[in-house]
């Protein structure tokens, strides 16, 4: 989960952007592997709706939230597997990364 942290993050990711890692967790299988078009829609919506919603239900984002982070907004990033993807203001755009743009490593090993 990386959040952008760029001056310009409320016009959306751009390449580039500087993204600040905030949380790594695990996904259910189930989720994951439901894929529409090459992009597993389902695993991205479930962890966008969790970060947004009030009283989140996965531990995970339970989690996330007690540490004081924001909601996912658009320009925000969620990897899924190998692939990166930017919250866009309709959807999900697939995005590469560089490791020089990712400050703040959350954990590596995942959580959830």
């Amino acid at each position: 989960m990386l959040l952008n942290q760029s001056e310009e993050n409320f016009r959306g990711y751009r390449h580039g952007a500087t993204l600040s890692e905030v949380a790594a967790f695990e996904l259910p299988e189930e989720l994951v592997s439901q894929i529409a078009d090459g992009v597993p829609v389902q695993a991205l919506e479930s962890v966008f709706r969790e970060l947004n919603i009030d009283t989140p239900t996965a531990e995970w984002a339970l989690r996330y939230r007690l540490n004081r982070n924001r909601s996912l907004s658009v320009g925000d990033v969620v990897i899924v597997g190998e692939l990166a993807y930017a919250v866009e203001s309709c959807g999900w755009a697939p995005v590469a990364l560089v490791a020089e743009q990712i400050t703040n490593r959350a954990s590596e090993s995942p959580v959830g």
